[in-house]
């Protein structure tokens, strides 16, 4: 029972390292990607339980109490990391970072609302200031009113954002960019690659500047990824040890059973 109780403990280790092997290879793979969030995964070890056993010898099936064991480690949740990344010149009019907390508002064809601090946009066939996913970038009109940002279809040299977010174009429309600020970003569920969504968000219009022509880049620290690389490929390693130690000693215990 106690090899079967080690191999159970191996598992959850196997699949614990696993999941934070994924999380760390997104996160290298998002280097480049502007405005990307590093993710880190937290574990924790299993709860304890009571672990006995019985005698049949001078103690007449009497209980005995050995102590308290955890079958390894478990993960708990996700958490990523909203530190802000330095930024990067492009010289492209679409492209836009924030100095400041707060995240780009955009849309979907659905209406549905996201937010991100990705600002490698571009201009769609329809004129509109767009995420490389497609999603309209939303701006504030004069009126009051929410509505995707139109910089003409022939307008992408021309038009610009001033550190206020303030979008000036060749037409006589003006429109500031919609952003919004959380007390709490970590509170946001990531709705894949830059990209969240959630609510409690505040529209701001003041504590930013916008940097038009550069790009917020990824807080992914590679040196780091790769310190935990070779971290985790030491811990599976060290379990795959242990588990040829108990595999052997399964083998023996069975070759010893069916010799009596």
């Amino acid at each position: 029972m106690t090899m079967i109780r080690g191999l159970n403990t191996l598992s959850n280790s196997f699949n614990v390292l696993t999941e934070k092997q994924k999380n760390l290879a997104t996160n290298a793979a998002n280097t480049m990607t502007p405005g990307y969030k590093s993710q880190q995964l937290l574990t924790s070890t299993t709860n304890q339980v009571d672990i006995h056993n019985y005698t049949k010898r001078l103690q007449g099936n009497q209980r005995n109490d050995i102590g308290q064991l955890t079958f390894g480690n478990q993960l708990d949740e996700a958490v990523r990391n909203f530190s802000a990344g330095g930024l990067k010149l492009t010289e492209n009019s679409t492209d836009m970072a924030i100095n400041g907390d707060a995240m780009f508002t955009v849309q979907n064809d659905a209406g549905e609302l996201f937010y991100t601090r990705n600002g490698n946009f571009s201009v769609n066939e329809q004129g509109e200031l767009v995420t490389q996913e497609g999603f309209q970038v939303l701006g504030i009109e004069d009126g009051g009113g929410i509505a995707p940002i139109n910089v003409g279809t022939d307008n992408e040299e021309s038009f610009a954002i001033d550190s206020f977010g303030f979008v000036r174009t060749n037409t006589d429309d003006s429109q500031f960019l919609y952003l919004t600020q959380f007390e709490n970003p970590a509170d946001l569920t990531s709705a894949g690659g830059t990209l969240f969504q959630g609510g409690n968000g505040v529209p701001v219009g003041i504590g930013f500047q916008i940097e038009q022509g550069y790009v917020e880049s990824s807080n992914v620290d590679i040196a780091d990824v790769m310190t935990e690389m070779l971290q985790i490929s030491r811990e599976f390693e060290a379990n795959q040890r242990v588990l040829q130690s108990m595999d052997e000693t399964l083998k023996r215990a069975t070759q010893e059973v069916g010799r009596t």
